[in-house]
């Protein structure tokens, strides 16, 4: 893989306007050219195009219409199934059609379904709506069904009023109502907090009154305009909605079959006609004169030749062309990264953060190697990484030719498990202390160099923090370098001396004296300590010829950065703790209870802190690429080249 994006040459091209439909066609199919907008002052634009967009716009919201509805109704496969085992789309052939020709189509298309499907829907709508509101009134009616009165009578009377609602405080009503010569009725309602249906009928001399107790004391029922008792009302309203629901069930069922043979024309139609939109937006970049059409735009250098023969079978060689392999400094191409099996997983971590420029470092690389590296010394578990690796690689090998989700992710989990179980053997750590613990055995112990591995983590902490620190520096430092030569080959002299040199001086004659002076570690003759100083006051004006003021805060800024891998030792160190203690647990229920508790217990307090631990390993790890690391030579924001291209997912062209 390329340290920078893959280069990028601008060529312009200029056909005769008899060629250019055909031209659009052929590049939309190949996607080989990154479309830019012509920026010439004196070259006028296409104005047709946007008629022809607001002629398709218009079909296409319709067709998207008719999609939103059938779409919940079509057989599909969801959920995990559908990562297993993506459903194969059978594409429809189509051929190539001018503007006159798809709108035609895509008429005919909608003729078929639109207005029965339009009128389904609405129907389903309106009966939803009536069983809502049904099914609202019986809620309603529900709490006075103990009333034995005609509701229709009640509400006509000339002289009567009932008004019914609900209220915690049954005898204050009572009193009132009966006051003002009402007959009161009252039920429980509720458990928990007690609450009380209240009804009062009255003479309707006496409403103002009765209207000023219930506006006080009670949250009223609205009694609906209906006849019969609300038993009578109920019953009635309940087997309405029973037709409704099996009326709704007969109009989703014939929707269903619609769906069935109708969707994937649809979708195909609806397709053609967003391909040939964006051929018409793209159209809408090129410049024009009365005889000739200007196109713009980037192409991959590698491509440049594809390109010039593909226009050149299309127009019989009747073109012109301008190639700019070297784009100058004030231009930005988009930027295209090529990825290998390896690294392509990697990307949406990548994108996650941002694009690199077209003149910056391309960091994929870089991320692939550290961010496993480093999520493994913090998960730091040879069993959990045991777990992640095989399940990894048998996801791939069994499902990985179906599913591209599954075959990109499992070398990521493939990946972060090899240095999990690298890092957990280091660290003495199998399911924490499972094996000495249950099973009176260790890890088979190596010897490295004199060193004998593993080395216990627990017991010996300031070990794996020197590790991490020394991670640390070497990832940093690695940003430094890959700075040094970007700005060298931008010819940033004055950022690589002052932004990155300067800290490299800093750490080789500043860690020289430290390791001296505090730490005692060595000594230095007496010129190399001279060496020293003169390298700290070196180091030290250039940061301060770049920051100024600031240098002293860029300085400890670099040295919290570089603390910031101590995190590296504290997750692990929290992955081994929890684990040694669920594995306690387990022990002492299987010594109180029983063999299997204990084996439940482990099954289940491991898979959890895998989990756990391996989103705080992975949230991190990509800190520490983002921040510490990127933030050395790194900034991003880069445009993705983005070709003309005819994306077809149920369309096939002949």
């Amino acid at each position: 893989m390329k340290l920078f994006p893959e280069k990028m040459a601008k060529v312009c091209l200029f056909v005769h306007q008899s060629d250019v439909d055909k031209l659009i066609d052929d590049l939309s199919e190949k996607g080989i050219i990154h479309i830019t907008s012509v920026g010439v002052e004196d070259v006028s634009r296409d104005t047709q195009v946007d008629t022809s967009i607001s002629m398709l716009i218009p079909y296409e919201n319709r067709l998207k219409r008719i999609v939103s509805i059938l779409k919940p109704y079509a057989r599909r496969v969801s959920g995990i199934k559908a990562i297993l085992n993506p459903p194969r789309i059978e594409k429809i052939r189509v051929r190539r059609k001018n503007l006159e020709e798809l709108v035609e189509s895509v008429e005919k298309k909608l003729r078929e379904v639109e207005e029965q499907v339009l009128s389904m829907d609405a129907d389903i709508k309106s009966l939803d709506e009536r069983f809502k509101a049904n099914d609202a009134l019986i809620s309603k009616l529900s709490n006075i069904r103990f009333l034995n009165v005609d509701l229709g009578y009640v509400r006509g009377s000339e002289h009567i009023i009932l008004k019914a609602g609900i209220c915690k405080d049954v005898e204050i009503i009572k009193e009132k109502v009966e006051s003002i010569g009402g007959i009161f009725d009252c039920r429980p309602l509720g458990r928990k907090e007690k609450k009380w249906v209240v009804v009062g009928v009255f003479h309707r001399s006496v409403a103002d009154d009765a209207e000023r107790i219930w506006q006080r004391y009670v949250e009223e029922i609205e009694i609906p305009d209906l006849s019969g008792t609300p038993s009578q009302i109920i019953d009635k309203l309940k087997k309405e909605n029973n037709k409704i629901l099996r009326d709704i069930n007969k109009l989703k069922k014939q929707l269903k079959q619609i769906a069935d043979s109708k969707l994937i024309e649809i979708l195909a139609a609806l397709e053609e006609l967003s391909i040939e939109k964006l051929k018409l937006q793209a159209r809408k970049s090129f410049g024009k004169t009365e005889q000739v059409y200007l196109v713009e735009g980037w192409v991959l250098k590698e491509k440049v030749d594809e390109l010039l023969a593909t226009v050149r079978r299309t127009t019989d060689g009747k073109f012109a062309h301008l190639v700019h392999d070297n784009p100058d400094v004030s231009e930005e191409p988009p930027t295209y990264i090529k990825a290998g099996k390896i690294t392509k997983p990697f990307k949406p971590l990548l994108t996650l953060y941002g694009l690199p420029k077209y003149r910056e470092i391309n960091p994929l690389l870089f991320l692939t190697i550290w961010f496993p590296i480093m999520f493994g010394f913090m998960l730091g578990d040879a069993g959990y990484g045991l777990i992640l690796f095989l399940g990894s690689v048998f996801a791939n090998l069994k499902f990985g030719k179906r599913s591209k989700l599954i075959r990109e992710w499992s070398v990521i989990g493939a990946l972060l498990g090899f240095w999990t179980i690298i890092f957990g053997y280091a660290s003495n750590s199998f399911f924490g202390d499972l094996l000495p613990r249950f099973f009176h055995t260790q890890l088979p112990k190596i010897n490295i160099a004199g060193a004998e591995i593993p080395v216990d983590g627990l017991r010996n902490p300031l070990l794996f923090l020197q590790i991490a620190l020394i991670l640390g520096l070497i990832h940093l430092n690695l940003g430094f370098a890959l700075g040094i030569y970007q700005d060298f080959k931008n010819k940033k002299i004055k950022n690589l001396l002052c932004g990155k040199v300067s800290f490299i001086i800093l750490q080789i004659f500043g860690g020289a004296l430290i390791g001296e002076s505090l730490l005692k570690i060595w000594e230095l003759s007496p010129a190399f300590r001279t060496l020293s100083y003169v390298g700290v006051l070196i180091g030290i004006a250039l940061l301060a010829a770049e920051a100024k003021g600031m240098a002293f805060l860029d300085l400890m800024g670099f040295v919290g950065d570089w603390l910031s891998y101590a995190r590296l030792l504290a997750l692990g160190l929290a992955t081994a703790g929890m684990a040694l203690a669920f594995n306690i647990v387990a022990q002492l229920f299987g010594e109180m209870i029983h063999v299997v508790v204990s084996i439940l217990i482990l099954l289940i307090a491991h898979l959890a802190t895998m989990g756990l631990n391996s989103l705080g390993a992975a949230v991190h790890s990509l800190r520490l690429q983002y921040v510490e690391f990127f933030n050395r030579f790194y900034e991003g924001g880069g445009k993705k080249f983005a070709p003309l291209k005819a994306k077809r997912k149920y369309t096939e062209l002949v």
